[in-house]
Order: C-alpha cells, then structure tokens, then sequence
C-alpha cells in the first residue's frame, strides 16, 4: 500500500495527536513528541505535513550588511524549494536574533508550506497572524538576521529536545503537542490512529451516557 503525500497529510489532519500517540505506544513504537517550550501562534490550529529542514546558527562575531547578505542567501534561496504539504523545521540553537518572519513566512505560505517548526525566536508576529501562517516557536525577538545568524545546512536530520527528526518524517503538531511519526511508519500509523478515533467516538457517547469507562475499554478496546 502506498498513499498519496497529499491524502496521507488531509488524512492525518483529520485526526489528534493523543490518539496518534496511543497508535504509537500500542504498536510499540516510539512516540516522538517535541517539547512543550514549542508553542503555537494559533493555538485551536492543526497542522500535518513532511519534514523540510535546516539547520542554522550564530555568526561570531557578527559582519556587516553587505558580506550578511552574501551568507544568508541560500537560506532565502532555501523557501524556493519547499513543496506543497511541507512542514519547515528550522533549529537555532545560541541565536538570538529573529529566525522567521513574516516576508521569509509569506514565501514559504506561497510555496505550499502549512507550517513551521521554530526551535527558535519568530518575529513580525502581526504579519504572520494576518496570513494565518501557524508556527510553534520557542521564543520571540525583533533583531534582524542579516550578519548575526546563517543557515548551515538543509535537509540533514536535526535534533530537537530529544527527538532526531529526519527530511520526510510526518509532523502533526497541535495544541496538546507536536508529534514526529517516521517516515517508514507513517501510513500503518496512520491506519492504526484513525481506528482509534473510530472506536473513541463509540466510547465518547457511551461516556456521555453514563457508560462506565471500564466496560467501554473491555468493549472496544480504547480509553
């Protein structure tokens, strides 16, 4: 079996992340979750899509306008090559500048990207929330990037708290958490979550019935 890129996201979009993570821990597999320091700029807004990253990292000591230019243009090149369904996951650790903001997130909005992963400061808050580009990130800082801060590499495996997250990987990243499904396991995770959530509706309205959850858990299986 092999799904679609674009049906395999619009199906994980339609799911949760702890049911995702139950399909995890019932199928003994790792279940992935990036910190909670990660927080969203829509807070009610789901994302799903694959892994586009880089890498990027402080200039010491910061250069002028004109040589900052010359080192941060492969990362502005970078936004010409993400694709539709694409989750950009940026890491910057020891940087204190602005990593992503609403001009660099306009492009990446235009190019098909549903979302980004900032392990790292986001600026231009107001732009970003007028697109309805949703971003989980770790910090906030207004300073420009230009000869402060360089992207070092793109689609190489990036680490964030514990979690090594490879080009290719399915995030789906909500409110409860952001979770990194491996690519080699998307699509029987995939099925395995949506017969959780299948067998979750039963067991919401024997709940809201007065069912006990005990007798629901032996019935269907879930809690």
């Amino acid at each position: 079996m092999s799904i679609p890129t674009a049906e395999l996201c619009a199906r994980y979009r339609c799911l949760y992340v702890p049911a995702v993570c139950d399909a995890l821990y019932w199928m003994g597999l790792p279940e992935q979750v990036l910190p909670s320091y990660l927080r969203p700029l829509f807070p009610e807004q789901r994302i799903a899509g694959i892994a586009y990253t880089i890498r990027g990292e402080a200039i010491h000591p910061h250069i002028g306008r004109d040589p900052g230019i010359e080192r941060i243009t492969s990362y502005l090149e970078m936004f010409e090559q993400l694709q539709p369904d694409n989750v950009l996951i940026s890491v910057n650790p020891d940087s204190h500048v602005g990593h992503l903001g609403e001009l660099t997130g306009n492009s990446a909005q235009r190019h098909g990207c549903v979302g980004v992963i900032l392990d790292g400061n986001l600026r231009d808050i107001e732009g970003l929330r007028d697109i309805g580009l949703q971003v989980f990130y770790r910090d906030l800082s207004p300073l420009n990037a230009i000869g402060r801060w360089e992207m070092v590499a793109s689609q190489v495996p990036v680490t964030i708290g514990s979690v090594t997250i490879n080009p290719g990987d399915v995030i789906l990243a909500e409110f409860d958490g952001i979770l990194v499904i491996p690519a080699a396991d998307a699509e029987r995770v995939l099925i395995q979550s949506e017969e959780i959530v299948g067998a979750e509706k039963l067991v919401r309205k024997e709940m809201q019935a007065g069912e006990s959850p005990l007798s629901s858990l032996n019935r269907h299986g879930y809690i």
